[in-house]
């Protein structure tokens, strides 16, 4: 057996988690080892497991090569392209599955949210993924429903690297109406799992995945969350590990910000402008490269009435003095710009880090 056949099999067994192989090495030291040891230090279920799948030694490199045939990568600690981040941790993880590429060197910062979020949330997720890509930040997320989507997508948008840290198997989208997301990760960016491919989204797989999250960049910012949000744990990872954490600022008695205000109480570094995550990075801050937008007296009359939270069409005309075909037009050329985005049935916004004095 070679070292990586027996990586493979560790990896093949559901019920050992990271502290199970760690625990498991240290206490029989070389791979060999614990490939030829009759008694391992675990419990009988897990030993039956890893019995059962020793038996036929011959269909794991079968199985390695039928993985590789599907472009799907198996990487180990040993290996010089895993992810330097990864190799200090004593419960893991040991190995990983990949589509797409792995992390690249160079600074790289996790941002996570809730699932639920508003749209101001979801927004403020795009425009930083889009922010840090545009300054050769690498984002690193969960391709989660909510901020984690929205972060990656940004990222990608503008032409960076995003990498989903997924818990099901790789080659399993989930949830499923991130499909698109999901295939532009594996050609632009990358997707890897721990779980063996086929996992299906198991509920436990999630806390645990969030430590390779984490564990994949410099630091960790938390968008918008709830009180028992599951992003809480990923930024509960980052400070085990040893790196900082930070968060959006939300309103006051608003549920969704009832977690990073928790946080930022607790003493994460607040992100009051995308700035802020680069020089938490000791980047320094920089401004968006795109130039300010010059607005005409109408478009400015409109914009003045938007704001972060949705404004209806009755509203805005009321405010701007403008009627209502006129308002339409204008907050029309605004989508354009990317400067306003509409949420609903004639309910608009601004939208963050875009329009006049924004950077």
């Amino acid at each position: 057996m070679t070292k990586r056949e027996i990586w493979y099999w560790l990896s093949t067994l559901p019920s050992w988690e990271g502290k199970t192989v760690g625990r498991v090495l240290e206490c029989l030291g070389p791979l060999e080892a614990v490939w030829n040891a009759r008694q391992l230090p675990v419990t009988p279920a897990q030993q039956r497991e890893a019995e059962e799948r020793r038996r036929e030694p011959e269909r794991l490199a079968e199985e390695l090569e039928a993985l590789e045939q599907r472009g799907i990568r198996f990487v180990c600690r040993e290996d010089p392209d895993f992810p330097p981040r990864l190799r200090r941790w004593r419960d893991g993880p040991f190995f990983l599955f990949a589509l797409g590429s792995l992390p690249p060197e160079g600074p790289a910062a996790a941002l996570v949210g809730a699932r639920k979020c508003t749209e101001y949330g979801r927004l403020q997720a795009e425009e930083l993924g889009r922010f840090l890509a545009e300054n050769g930040v690498a984002v690193i997320s969960g391709l989660a429903l909510g901020v984690d989507g929205a972060a990656q997508r940004g990222a990608l948008r503008a032409g960076g690297y995003s990498c989903g840290v997924l818990g099901t198997g790789v080659d399993v989208c989930y949830p499923a109406s991130h499909r698109t997301l999901y295939r532009e990760l594996q050609e632009k960016g990358g997707l890897i799992s721990e779980y063996a491919p086929g996992s299906p989204p198991l509920p436990y797989h999630f806390p645990l995945r969030n430590r390779i999250i984490s564990g994949l960049a410099d630091l960790t910012v938390v968008v918008e969350a709830g009180k028992k949000s599951g992003s809480l744990i990923t930024a509960d990872w980052a400070l085990e590990q040893g790196k900082d954490v930070l968060a959006v600022p939300g309103r006051m008695g608003d549920p969704m910000s009832q977690g990073c205000n928790r946080l930022i109480r607790q003493g994460a570094g607040i992100v009051a402008e995308p700035g802020d995550i680069l020089e938490a990075l000791g980047m320094g801050k920089k401004k968006r490269k795109s130039p300010e937008p010059r607005l005409t007296a109408e478009e400015q009359a409109v914009w003045r009435c938007l704001g972060t939270e949705p404004a209806g069409l009755d509203q805005i005309c009321a405010e701007s003095g403008q009627p209502v075909g006129a308002a339409l037009m204008i907050l029309l050329r605004l989508e354009m710009r990317q400067l306003v985005r509409q949420t609903g049935a004639g309910q608009y916004l601004r939208v963050p880090g875009r329009g006049p004095g924004a950077g």
